[in-house]
């Protein structure tokens, strides 16, 4: 009995004494194990802090701390190389790329905020999330950086489910670009990349059918958001999915990027599809900064429930490249059920490029991108404005020739949606614009050419050859209907313009250039004294100047009106005096 208990004995210990050892031994081993992947992760870390270094040097090495922070201007002492790299970069793209590099991509901002937004609160859980669809080509990095990180550091994670950059087919591929997105901004990022660039509309419809989220919002690639920007834009999409919503854009400058306000206007388009901007109506500016509102969306940034674009067709996939897409989904949005509303407390900066910055297309391109928005235009007017396309194509004749491509799909998804006719439009949103741009046009108070009565051979020519400033030139033979350089109208609107381009002055004054047409009087208002034969720039009494021939160099200055001086008079081919005697009838003056 005592032998078989030693024995027991002897069994059990060596039975603990094999456990003991193999715990150390498992321990050891999983030790080693931990060694083993602290090494490797500490290698991974490291190789991915190198990797980050290396591609924050390629993107953010040449960058200046505090440059342009708060969205001040950005300045310094430049040198004279360096004032000229500026020069040359806004030459070749139409902004200052050089100084854009230099700005940092995580710079600050002043919150902009109307100050009743700042005190409203949004419960984030039951706000929907957004996919951010956003298209670029060929965008220069260090503002594609700017658009993404503002969006990252201004947006509540809560609501930013992804975004989803597509890549239009730019001329070349960056890989480092995209790894470097790909690091800095972790998974938020989905790209995309189109091999061939298909335009604006279809490489946005391409992003919308990879989105996720129950919202799409679409940006350019060169915006920066402000401090609460998305709540609410879809404050108003929560209360009714049929809605679109868009926010206050301002400006971001486009020689320094200061960040400048804009103000709340509601937009829409005028008898030759250009886009144009109307003041809020009364009761919606008494109502600021609640949502208004808004016939027309300028196209660029706006909001909208993913299964409502859907259900709308996107954009019609007969639009080809770019123009007059927001035309087209704006009728849509508000004919087919739903609207669109501009929303004050929402706030996002664009830049824009200079106005006299033309890119550098060979003749061809530049007439085959004019046809192919030609059509764009031609498209939607066959298909949302009815008979009121008459309209249109009287004031664009060269539209009436061109083939637009079958049009069955879109004018079916008008019968399906139950969709309004233009006349709805017109009738529920467009009063004030009916009052600015009637649809039968009151007779024009003057036209034909504007020559010179001291140098009477000398008429003044718009300069085709370049929209910048007119000159004179001699005159045309028949003097009421002259060529078209040289066909002037003062217009209902009290412009003085040829064809798609008005008069205007600026620099205070002293510059007279051509610019195309924005229909809102200020610098574009002209009048013409029948009695001393002066054409005078300026609606204020106090802030008049005069158009003056100088012959030796066939040009035309603004200066102080003189009615004694024959190179500030001028003729008319024709002037409709009967007209003219009323021309300041409502018209305020001080």
């Amino acid at each position: 009995m005592c032998l078989d208990m030693l024995r027991h004995k002897k069994k059990v210990l060596l039975l603990l004494l094999l456990m003991a050892t193999g715990s150390i031994i498992y321990y050891l081993y999983t030790l080693k194990l931990e060694r083993e992947r602290d090494a490797n992760v500490s290698s991974t870390t490291s190789r991915l802090e190198r990797e980050i270094s290396e591609l924050q040097a390629v993107f953010e090495s040449e960058v200046i701390p505090d440059l342009g922070a708060l969205g001040r201007p950005a300045r310094g002492n430049w040198t004279q190389e360096e004032l000229e790299a500026m020069a040359t970069s806004q030459r070749e793209t139409g902004y200052n790329a050089w100084l854009s590099k230099r700005i940092s991509p995580e710079r600050t901002l002043y919150d902009m905020r109307h100050r009743s937004c700042k005190k409203l609160e949004y419960s984030l859980e039951k706000l929907p999330s957004v996919s951010v669809v956003i298209t670029y080509h060929n965008e220069e990095a260090s503002v594609l950086l700017r658009t993404l990180s503002s969006l990252r550091n201004r947006t509540p994670i809560l609501l930013l489910r992804e975004i989803i950059l597509v890549d239009d087919g730019s001329s070349s591929v960056d890989e480092k670009l995209n790894d470097f997105i790909q690091i800095k901004f972790l998974n938020m990022v989905r790209q995309h990349r189109i091999a061939t660039q298909v335009g604006l509309m279809q490489a946005r419809v391409a992003g919308a059918q990879l989105a996720l989220a129950d919202v799409l919002v679409f940006l350019d690639s060169h915006v920066e958001v402000t401090k609460g920007w998305l709540e609410p834009l879809l404050d108003p999409i929560l209360k009714n999915n049929r809605t679109c919503t868009t926010p206050i854009i301002d400006t971001i400058d486009y020689e320094n990027f200061s960040y400048r306000r804009g103000k709340p206007s509601r937009g829409f388009f005028n008898w030759e599809f250009n886009y144009i901007q109307l003041p809020l109506l009364k009761e919606e500016a008494v109502a600021m900064p609640a949502p208004h509102k808004n016939p027309i969306m300028n196209g660029g940034l706006f909001a909208i429930g993913r299964q409502w674009f859907s259900e709308l067709g996107g954009y019609d996939k007969g639009l080809k490249i770019w123009g007059g897409e927001q035309f087209e989904l704006s009728l849509k949005l508000w004919l087919c059920g739903g609207q669109i509303l501009e929303v004050p407390c929402s706030r996002i900066g664009h830049r824009y490029r200079d106005g006299k910055f033309q890119i550098h297309y060979t003749d061809k391109d530049k007439k085959k991108e004019n046809k192919i928005i030609a059509k764009n235009y031609r498209r939607v007017a066959e298909v949302w404005l009815d008979e009121f396309k008459d309209k249109i194509f009287a004031n664009m004749p060269h539209l009436t020739v061109l083939s637009v491509g079958n049009l069955a799909e879109q004018r079916e998804l008008k019968k399906r949606l139950h969709c309004k006719p233009f006349k709805w439009f017109l009738d529920n949103l467009a009063k004030d614009f009916l009052n600015l741009y009637p649809i039968i046009d009151p007779a024009e108070y003057a036209s034909g050419v504007l020559q010179s009565v001291s140098s009477p051979k000398l008429c003044l020519d718009r300069n085709e050859s370049r929209h910048e400033h007119p000159k004179l030139s001699p005159c045309s033979s028949d003097h009421v209907f002259p060529r078209a350089e040289q066909h002037w109208i003062l217009s209902n609107r009290r412009e003085l313009r040829s064809g798609l381009y008005c008069l205007e002055v600026r620099n205070q004054g002293k510059d007279v250039r051509i610019f195309q047409c924005h229909g809102q009087s200020g610098n574009q208002f002209w009048s013409y004294d029948s009695k001393t034969r002066q054409v005078i720039a300026g609606q204020m009494s106090n802030f008049r100047q005069c158009l003056e021939a100088q012959p030796k160099t066939n040009s035309v200055t603004a200066s102080v009106c003189d009615p004694k001086k024959s190179s500030q008079q001028w003729k008319f081919g024709y002037q409709n005096n009967q007209r003219l005697s009323h021309f300041w009838d409502n018209v305020k003056t001080q």
